[in-house]
């Protein structure tokens, strides 16, 4: 499982377990800059236990102090801890030393970079998993609320069009083509809260943008995760363009994987008003999720990671998380042994 920590305090190791003591948190509506950073003083008003054993990673969302021998001892448990800032945001992981090293991988994952072909024909592979899954959502809804005929029509041949596209950047124009279609078709089934939608990042302009970035920052840390898992070198993406401030390699990997977990996820959330406009508050221009909120949704996010579905190519039952880490050694297996790349996909 996922240690998430939403509050302020001190995390130490205790023996071989991990100790968090609880401090008092600021006010919500305390900006980051004014902040209290001086937490060791202040007394525990809680203490929470948790064996290390269960832990695959720490998420950091609160005022967290930690010292050099909790760090030590995350490092020799290859636990990596993702630290978020005070809008929600991944601001960077302190991982451990590497699990595993192949610098034959890293110089295919380049050589496939620097290939033309190479590179689309994993473009290729990885949109059409992602409309393949953007698609079976759509036709669930139609199946379920009607009058999406023409949306699922449109995806479809968008799809169509993949092989006929020769640089990144057109497959990319396409795959937002389909994105608009699909947030579109969005208010049949939330009805007005999604009419009209229209995706905005910085900052969110509505509580949906802002539940959308949250969910996004939380399964691109997960993949980042599962990359340290592999020899795969995060830095060197295929869709996206390689950046220098975040592992772009995940970025490309959980394209497949947005509509299995980030849009099922925040269609139950707000279909069944386990969020609303309430858990949400206004600062600046934006929103932003209350402390109680991001509890809610960090429980169903971590539930959600476990559970489990068939894997066909293994002939037994996988947790999404463990999908996850598939999907890397599928890209793993194509640049090394030259086998067939094909990303996770919905089967409904």
């Amino acid at each position: 499982m996922n240690l998430y920590l939403t509050k302020s305090g001190r995390l130490r190791r205790h023996d071989n377990t991990l100790r968090f003591e609880k401090t008092a948190l600021p006010p919500e509506e305390t900006p980051p800059e004014q902040e209290e950073e001086a937490l060791d003083e202040k007394p525990a008003e809680a203490v929470h236990i948790f064996p290390v054993e269960s832990v695959d990673a720490v998420y950091v969302f609160g005022e967290i102090t930690l010292n050099s021998k909790l760090i030590n001892f995350l490092n020799s448990r290859k636990i990596p801890i993702h630290f978020f800032n005070w809008f929600g945001h991944h601001t960077g992981t302190l991982f451990p030393h590497a699990e595993q090293l192949s610098g034959d991988l890293v110089i295919r994952q380049g050589e496939a970079y620097r290939n033309p072909e190479e590179r689309l024909a994993i473009c290729r592979a990885l949109l059409e998993a992602t409309f393949h899954n953007i698609r079976s959502i759509v036709l669930y809804y139609q199946r379920r609320k009607g009058g999406l005929e023409e949306a699922a029509e449109t995806i479809r041949r968008f799809s169509g069009e993949l092989s006929n596209r020769t640089a990144p950047e057109e497959l990319m124009g396409l795959e937002g083509n389909v994105r608009r279609i699909y947030y579109q078709a969005w208010p049949v089934w939330l009805g007005n809260p999604a009419a009209p939608f229209k995706r905005v990042y910085h900052p969110a302009d509505n509580p949906l943008n802002a539940l959308l970035s949250f969910l996004n920052s939380l399964l691109y840390t997960a993949c980042v995760s599962e990359l340290y898992r592999t020899a795969l070198y995060p830095g060197i993406s295929y869709l996206h363009t390689p950046q220098t401030r975040r592992y772009s390699l995940a970025l490309d990997l959980v394209e497949p994987f947005k509509p299995l977990l980030v849009d099922r996820l925040l269609f139950r959330l707000w279909g069944c008003r386990m969020v609303g406009d309430k858990d949400f508050r206004k600062y600046s221009n934006g929103f932003l999720l209350t402390d109680g909120a991001r509890q809610k949704i960090l429980q169903e996010w971590d539930q959600g990671l476990r559970q489990t579905v068939h894997c066909p190519a293994l002939n037994r039952s996988v947790s999404y998380r463990q999908l996850l880490r598939l999907d890397c050694y599928k890209l793993v297996n194509y640049l090394l042994e030259g086998r067939e790349y094909k990303p996770y996909r919905i089967e409904y």
